[in-house]
C-alpha cells in the first residue's frame, strides 16, 4: 500500500504467481502488491527471475513461447490472464520501457504517434499529445523544433525518454521499467532517475533494477527476488537498513556467495 494513502486498494495485486518453462520453474509462488502514485523498485541478483516476473505484469511473457504462467495477476481487481482478457488492452493500460530503447525507423513525432495512429485517434488530438507526451519525458525543450528528425539520430538517453513518452502517449495507469538506465552513460541515466518523481505523482511505477543505489534513489518500496523466489519486501529504507532475511542483508551488502 502506499504510504500516502494507507487506505487504498492496490492497483495491482499478484497472488501465488508461478512461471514455468519446459525444463524448470522461473518464478515460484510470489505475492506481491502493488500501490498507485508509487515507485516500486524490484532488485535481486541476474538470473533471479526480475525480468520473467515484471514481463507478466502486462502479459508481455506471451511473446516468449513455451512458458506457463500460474496464479494471478488483477489490475484494480480483474485478473489480466482471465477468460477473455484481451493482452493489447492490458499493454495499454500497463506500458513498459525495455532496457535497450526500442525507437522506430521513423520520425520522433510519429514514433511517439504510433500507439495513437494504431487507436485511429483524431490527428488534432494526436498533435497535442504528442507534445504533452514530451513535456512529461522531459524532451520537449530538448527536441520539440525538430520533430521529423529520425529517432534513431538522438543520443541513447534521448531515445530512451522517447521511448518513455511513447509509452505515456497512450495514457496507461501503469509504468513498467525493466532496467531502463543500464545502458546509459551516468547523465543520461541520471535524467531518467528525475523523471520517476514526476511520474510517479499520476501512475503507478515499478522498476526492475540491477543498481542497488537507483533503487534506493528512486524507489518507496523495494522487493528483492531470489532464484524466483519473493524473499521480502517492504518500505525502501527499511528493507535496506533493517533486512528481515539474512538473504536479503547478504545481497545489499554485497557478501553473497
Amino acid at each position: 500500500m502506499s504510504a500516502s494513502d494507507p487506505g487504498a486498494a492496490p492497483v495491482l495485486t499478484v497472488e501465488h504467481l508461478t512461471v514455468r518453462s519446459p525444463t524448470r520453474t522461473i518464478l515460484s509462488d510470489v505475492s506481491l502488491e502493488f500501490a498507485d502514485k508509487e515507485v516500486t523498485g524490484i532488485i535481486g541478483p541476474s538470473g533471479c527471475g526480475k525480468t520473467t516476473f515484471i514481463r507478466t505484469l502486462n502479459r508481455m511473457i506471451d511473446t516468449s513461447p513455451g512458458l506457463r504462467v500460474e496464479g494471478s495477476v488483477r489490475y484494480r481487481g480483474q485478473d489480466i490472464y482471465g477468460r477473455g482478457v484481451n493482452p493489447v488492452l492490458v499493454r495499454q493500460r500497463i506500458g513498459m520501457v525495455f532496457q535497450r530503447p526500442t525507437v522506430f525507423p521513423m520520425s520522433i513525432y510519429e514514433n511517439v504517434a504510433f500507439g495513437l495512429r494504431l487507436l485511429r485517434t483524431e490527428e488534432e488530438t494526436v498533435e497535442s499529445v504528442v507534445r504533452r507526451s514530451l513535456t512529461r519525458a522531459g524532451l520537449w525543450n530538448e527536441i520539440g523544433s525538430n520533430l521529423d528528425q529520425p529517432a534513431l539520430e538522438l543520443s541513447g538517453g534521448q531515445q530512451q525518454r522517447l521511448c518513455i513518452a511513447r509509452a505515456l502517449a497512450i495514457e496507461p495507469k501503469v509504468l513498467l521499467f525493466d532496467e531502463p538506465t543500464s545502458s546509459l552513460d551516468p547523465i543520461a541515466a541520471q535524467k531518467v532517475e528525475e523523471l520517476f518523481g514526476e511520474l510517479k505523482k499520476d501512475y503507478a511505477v515499478i522498476i526492475v533494477t540491477h543498481n542497488l543505489q537507483q533503487a534506493a534513489r528512486v524507489a518507496s518500496r523495494t522487493a528483492f527476488l531470489y532464484q524466483g523466489r519473493l524473499i521480502e519486501s517492504g518500505p525502501t529504507e527499511a528493507l535496506f537498513e533493517r533486512p528481515k532475511e539474512s538473504l536479503t542483508q547478504q545481497y545489499i551488502t554485497g557478501r553473497f556467495g
